[in-house]
């Protein structure tokens, strides 16, 4: 047997073997939240992690050389997932892990989880994200870096939670804010952007629907999170399954592709109660674009935010405009404040296979230059 057919037949074997594995054992094929770390505070689902120094030596990420840095930086960073998407996205896997390269970059990483909620959930607000949990994630991070001061890097509605604890405790103790892809002004984004508008503009008073009122039974399920996701960009979908065939002998490309899957497959339900702010004070009213919302008992006043500030938008994000994320740019008052556009849609922009050499490369050198 020559060496062509021998190959030829190794992938074949391959290829059958992997087809068959992925449909009977999905999970071995999964390999995110893989990096060793610590909880070091929970509260029902929500716990604070905290990320240990992981590499000695050079490791790759995404085909490019990364050498863990000896120097420590002061600032420690506290990373915000959003809601409706598990924490993990953050370490999706060895080669594209957040944690994982601002480990190396010299940082302490910290990590909020704010796990996974039923529909016994509803109730949850972002009262509770906001004003209990993420300021109680800020103490613990202080508590256990010996560290007063501390950077938030959020995605998505993880920089707008991030914003919102901003606005409502200034207290000092945030330094360093960064945000991806995260909206302020919801009526600047796209389609459903105009539609939000016209609904406030043609609605005399905007009242909540009983089926949207009562936050103890209205809940949304992660699999329609899911569905409406895959609905901004179909086509993405079918190229993706092709590629997916094409590479089924790749053991290595396989579990890339069905752990990145798995975070627009699997997401977390969407608490009723949040919702409801979402749609009807951010959403139609656009709250947020004025600088200030009421968030439980307290204001959030964005315009007083003090840190410094750096804020990207995806060129090709079909969720959030770029004119939706730059408003925080126009509401801010703080003196160092950056925006930049990267290549990327919504989730190409935070975990990409340009992500490491724009966001998260230009987020790590930011931070540096503000964490000593």
């Amino acid at each position: 047997m020559n060496g062509s057919s021998s190959s030829f037949f190794k992938q074949s074997y391959f290829f059958v073997r992997n087809a068959i594995e992925r449909r009977t054992h999905t999970e071995k094929f999964i390999v995110a939240d893989k990096t060793a770390h610590e909880v070091l505070f929970s509260d029902g689902l929500m716990e604070v992690r905290y990320y240990p120094h992981q590499d000695d030596s050079a490791f790759e990420l995404d085909g490019d050389s990364v050498s863990p840095q000896s120097q420590q930086h002061k600032t420690p960073i506290l990373l915000v997932p959003p809601l409706g998407v598990f924490h993990w996205i953050y370490d999706l896997m060895a080669e594209r892990s957040w944690v994982r390269f601002l480990n190396a970059k010299g940082f302490q990483v910290y990590l909020v989880n704010w796990g996974a909620p039923s529909r016994h959930d509803a109730g949850l607000s972002i009262d509770t994200y906001v004003n209990h949990w993420l300021k109680e994630a800020v103490s613990q991070v202080q508590e256990h870096s010996g560290e007063q001061q501390i950077s938030l890097v959020g995605y998505c509605m993880g920089g707008l939670l991030t914003l919102l604890y901003a606005g409502a405790h200034n207290e000092g103790q945030i330094r360093n804010i960064v945000t991806i892809a995260s909206p302020i002004d919801f009526h600047a984004s796209h389609g459903y952007g105009k539609l939000l508008e016209w609904v406030k503009r043609y609605t005399r008073r905007i009242r909540i629907p009983k089926a949207f009122a009562d936050t103890q039974r209205f809940h949304v399920p992660g699999d329609v999170l899911s569905v409406l996701f895959k609905m901004t960009n179909p086509l993405a979908g079918v190229v993706s399954y092709f590629d997916l065939v094409r590479n089924l002998s790749d053991r290595d490309y396989v579990k890339a592709h069905l752990t990145t899957r798995e975070w627009f497959n699997n997401m977390p339900d969407y608490p009723g109660a949040t919702v409801q702010q979402l749609v009807f004070d951010f959403g139609i009213k656009n709250a947020l674009a004025d600088g200030k919302v009421k968030i439980g008992e307290r204001i959030s006043d964005l315009t007083a935010i003090k840190s410094n500030l750096l804020a990207f938008a995806g060129f090709s994000d079909k969720i959030v405009s770029i004119r939706a994320a730059k408003k925080i740019l126009e509401l801010g008052t703080m003196d160092d404040k950056t925006f930049m556009v990267v290549p990327g849609g919504h989730a190409g922009v935070f975990a990409g296979g340009k992500a490491q050499e724009h966001t998260w490369a230009i987020s790590a050198q930011w931070l540096a230059e503000r964490s000593d």
